[in-house]
Order: structure tokens, then sequence, then C-alpha cells
């Protein structure tokens, strides 16, 4: 807190390096409290994944990072922090370019964010790299929502917030495990590289359900594509995590209970434990991960 204005940062993921994933866990953790209502201001060195998303192509300046293709700009990391913190303001000064995107909104009833990229500290007179604004103090408003600009657009960024389930379908049994717990959690929908790029995730089109054999609250069991052995299992987080670093308490019970339940199935047919290998996977030769865990009876190491 910083003379009353909530403020949150993440250092890192400029120039094509990567971020903490223990920093980018501790602001999600945050995020997910009970009580969280957002912060005022956001501090990035990335730009959000899809920043661009939401606008009329035609609106964007030419100047606008004429070097790079925008697709390929910034860290989704940063994308989905910029949903979860609910920022007011998101200043991000990584790609040395000035400028100011129209707000935008989570949803009607929220306020809305400006997100602003700033250029290097005096590197050209032409780009502005300090920027002055004024803002109340978001836990002064008393919980009144400031209301939203002309020309707020829909949230560039593919997470929504939804209540119950964990993402996915699967089923009668997840439907009604799900009714059970009503719970806010964070999905990716269909939109941009989340859908076209991810083969785990379940709203991608490359996604083949007819392979899942069972769905559970947090994560699904799958039969490899691929597979090594015979009877070679996949086991997904439903919600799309890099790392087992960043499952929640939840999903990783969830994950063990998964795969004691497979070493006990493989027991009672007689055949060896089965292995678990945790694997981080990048999908179509991007930065975008999706971790899953192996399962097979044998020792994979002999093959």
């Amino acid at each position: 807190e910083l003379s009353g204005l909530r403020v949150a940062y993440l250092s890192g993921g400029g120039g094509g390096c990567s971020v903490d994933p223990a920093a980018v866990g501790e602001l999600r953790a945050a995020a997910g409290g009970a009580g969280f209502g957002g912060v005022d201001v956001l501090l990035t060195c990335a730009w959000p994944r899809g920043f661009y998303l939401k606008l009329d192509p035609s609106s964007l300046p030419a100047d606008l990072l004429p070097d790079k293709d925008l697709p390929e700009v910034g860290l989704e990391e940063v994308a989905e922090l910029a949903v979860k913190l609910r920022p007011r303001y998101h200043f991000c000064g990584g790609e040395g370019a000035f400028w100011q995107r129209p707000p935008y909104r989570l949803d009607a009833r929220s306020h809305a964010c400006r997100m602003v990229g700033l250029s290097r500290v005096q590197e050209d007179k032409k780009q502005t790299w300090l920027k002055a604004f004024g803002m109340v103090p978001q836990a002064a408003l008393g919980g009144a929502v400031p209301a939203q600009p002309e020309g707020t657009t829909d949230c560039p960024y593919p997470y929504a917030a939804l209540t119950a389930g964990g993402g996915g379908g699967g089923g009668e049994r997840r439907g009604e495990r799900a009714a059970k717990r009503q719970r806010e959690e964070w999905v990716k929908d269909g939109r941009g590289w989340i859908a076209e790029q991810c083969w785990f995730c379940t709203s991608s089109t490359q996604f083949e359900s007819h392979l899942v054999t069972s769905v559970g609250d947090e994560a699904y069991l799958t039969i490899a594509k691929g597979p090594l052995v015979p009877h070679h299992s996949l086991l997904v987080p439903v919600a799309h995590k890099a790392s087992s670093l960043d499952l929640s308490a939840a999903e990783a019970a969830e994950v063990r209970s998964y795969i004691s339940a497979v070493r006990r199935c493989f027991a009672a047919r007689g055949e060896s434990v089965s292995v678990s290998v945790t694997r981080l996977l990048a999908c179509g030769g991007r930065s975008h991960t999706h971790a899953h865990t192996h399962a097979a009876h044998g020792w994979l190491g002999s093959r």
C-alpha cells in the first residue's frame, strides 16, 4: 500500500526474459484471498499478451511496435494477472514505446482498467516515459464503482470469472459435483492463442475429448494419443497451469488422489506400480505451456 493506493508489481519479462513463477504465484494467491477487491495500480515490465484485442484494427497507430508481430508481444502471465488483480491502471514499460489503450471492462459491474505502455526514460523526446494521473484510492470510495468512460471495450484477455466448476466439461458426474461447490474459478475462453495452440485446454478446437476416461473437479485423466507403453495415461489439470508449482492446494490434492487411484488400479491387475513424471510442454513452439503427468505401468527408464 502506498499513500492509500493498493499497488501490485511484477518484475522481469522484458527483452524476451521470463518472469519468476514464485512471484506470479504470490500475486495469484493474493487475488484469490477472501474479500479481495482489486488493486489501484499494477506495474509490470512486460506487456500483457493480447493487449490489442477487442479493438478495431484500424484504430491501432501505424507506429505501434512496427518491428514486432503484435500477437507475439507480451506474456500470458501478465495478461492473467491483469484480469485477476483487477487494476484500475496497468503501467508496463518493457517494449520501450508509449501507447495508451482505450479502457476495458472485466464485466458490466466493475470499474474500467486503463493500460499504459511507457517508453524508456528520456530515450526519445517524442515518446512519453512519465505519466501523471490523479486517483482516489479504491478503499476510499466506500464500495462505489466509478462510471465506465465512453469508448470502454470488452476485456481483451482470454480469461473469465465463473461461479462453480473448474472449467471443462465431462459428463453427469462432473456436473453433479460442480453444482455442490459454488466458488469463483478463473478459466480461459476460446479466444486467440489459447484455443488454437493448447491441445490440453478443454476449450481448444484440438482437444480430443474421446480420449478422456475420467474428469474430476480439478483435473482429468486421458489416454495418451502416442502411448509409450500399453495403458499409458496422462493426468492434466483442468485449469491451464504451466507447472505443478502453479497448482492450488485443491488441484495438487486431486492430482495426488488420481495418481494413487491409478497405482491401485495397476496393482489390482497384478502389474507393477505406475511411474509418474511431471512434464512442462511448450505447445506449438510458443511459451504457452500446460503441465501434465504421465502414468504408465512398468519402468519407463528401461524403454
